[in-house]
């Protein structure tokens, strides 16, 4: 088993570590059943303008995953790792279909216009839970490593590859889909966690397997008070409690939630690296 010393190691030079088995049987079961049920509402539009991702549904839209973003398993990882105080901003259900293309290579920082952004330190984290076992032939993860530090060729070939054209695979020869130079296949068991750097440039592989690959993805400000008042302005906007969350499932999320109370700017959204990444 791996050192919180080689966890830490890893997600701060590599931008990524795993926790093995964090997901006990009876949660992973509930979150199966959620999931599929929120998958399976998809209209055929939806899936369409997610071809690449396979789905980007929102975690407000069910209560459960209130309990997944407070689990105590997950917290208790992030602690072992020194994150005493993370605060949670927002994650998606990402389902990808049998037979379906790769995910495009991208990283989801957004406050590259603060120099924060450019020392090891994450801004932010993914947590990423499987609900199925993932392998290359299923669409398992892929990932740069310390591409979050240093600049990577892909990091040219999509400066920004939040595009609608990327997640509707309109030019399926594009070099955002194809295997990049130094990437590493990230494969793990149903109910093991995924800690990342936003800033690492990822994807996955394509799903051509007969059955649903799903991952949930949330995302924490792991040292949210150490941030720059421009980013805590922006992330600790006030959220009003989802309509479809009780008053229960909201209380146990309302502890994470990042909380700004000054008056700065927030700092603009940009997902592009500036020249100081190199």
């Amino acid at each position: 088993m791996k050192s919180a010393e080689h966890r830490w190691d890893q997600l701060i030079e590599e931008g990524y570590c795993l926790f093995e088995g964090v997901l006990d049987g009876i949660m992973l079961e509930r979150l199966r059943q959620v999931t599929d049920w929120l998958l399976d509402a998809q209209t055929a539009e939806d899936s369409a303008a997610q071809r690449s991702t396979g789905s980007m549904i929102s975690v407000w839209e069910d209560p459960l995953f209130a309990e997944l973003v407070s689990y105590p398993r997950s917290l208790e990882a992030l602690r072992s790792l020194g994150f005493l105080r993370p605060k949670f901003s927002s994650g998606f259900v990402i389902g990808k279909p049998p037979h379906s293309p790769a995910l495009f290579w991208h990283q989801d920082w957004w406050g590259w216009d603060d120099q924060g952004s450019y020392t090891p330190l994450p801004q932010q984290l993914f947590l990423m839970y499987y609900l199925v076992d993932t392998t290359p032939e299923n669409g398992c993860l892929r990932v740069l490593a310390g591409s979050h530090l240093k600049r990577h060729p892909v990091h040219d070939v999509t400066p920004d590859a939040h595009t609608d054209e990327l997640r509707r695979v309109e030019d399926p020869a594009h070099p955002a889909y194809r295997p990049a130079p130094g990437e590493l296949s990230v494969p793990v068991r149903a109910g093991d966690l995924v800690v990342g750097d936003s800033r690492l440039l990822h994807s996955s592989h394509s799903n051509s397997s007969e059955g649903r690959r799903t991952v949930i993805t949330l995302w924490y400000h792991p040292l949210f008070q150490l941030l720059s008042d421009g980013l805590r302005a922006h992330i600790g906007r006030p959220r009003p409690q989802p309509e479809s969350w009780s008053s229960q499932a909201w209380d146990r999320v309302t502890p994470l939630l990042p909380v700004y109370e000054g008056d700065v700017e927030p700092v603009a959204w940009n997902r592009v690296p500036g020249p100081e990444l190199r």
